[in-house]
């Protein structure tokens, strides 16, 4: 074998000085473990996976404010009969107004006619106008007030019970003397007399209410 020849990959190499036989060939070397940047990663374990995510935050109604009462189905009612009451007064208060006004008209036309009578029909307008003018303060008041009893105010509460008592002892004259009228009168006065009743009673024991309102 010359020089120029390749050396067999299957001849054994030379032995070393000491005796002892070479290293192996290239080929039967063993392969270089590849870089640590070129390595896959690992997948993780099942237990050191993401949590899940919580669910969405979802807001519950808000709370009810500390002290703040419903309003007692009895202040409600009374609030209510108070409104009708006070508009049925404002009505029979209109009526008497133009009543008066009338008669005072009238009046002055029999004065002109007839001196000494003019002066009486005068005289009896007047005192209707003024009744009438009375029933309408008091109806525009009752109004007010009974919505504002609905509102909570403790003035309205008193000013209430108040217009109640007065309506109420203005009707019970009605209850005796009203069957000279027919049992209509006397009918009229019950349910007035005792729709204020109500208003007074529903009031009187609401007053806790009324009280956290006011604070």
């Amino acid at each position: 074998m010359t020089s120029s020849d390749a050396p067999n990959p299957d001849q054994p190499g030379p032995a070393s000085p000491s005796g002892q036989p070479g290293p192996p060939p290239q080929e039967m070397a063993e392969p270089a473990t590849p870089p640590e940047d070129m390595a896959e990663p690992a997948t993780p374990p099942p237990d050191m996976a993401a949590p899940p995510s919580p669910p969405p935050y979802v807001a519950g109604p808000p709370p009810a404010a500390p002290g703040v009462m419903q309003r007692p189905g009895m202040v409600t009612g009374a609030g209510v009969t108070m409104i009708v009451l006070g508009a049925l007064i404002v009505l029979f208060g209109l009526i008497a107004l133009v009543a008066g006004a009338f008669i005072g008209g009238a009046g002055n036309q029999i004065n002109v006619q007839a001196p000494g009578f003019g002066g009486m029909a005068g005289a009896f307008a007047g005192v209707i106008i003024v009744f009438a003018l009375i029933l309408l303060a008091i109806g525009i008041l009752d109004i007010v007030s009974g919505a504002n009893v609905l509102g909570g105010r403790s003035w309205a509460r008193i000013t209430g019970i108040v217009v109640a008592a007065l309506l109420g002892l203005l009707s019970l004259p009605g209850l005796f003397g009203g069957g000279n009228n027919g049992g209509g009168g006397i009918v009229v006065s019950l349910i007035l007399v005792g729709a204020n009743a109500f208003i007074i009673w529903a009031l009187a024991t609401t007053g806790s209410w009324f009280a956290a309102r006011a604070t």
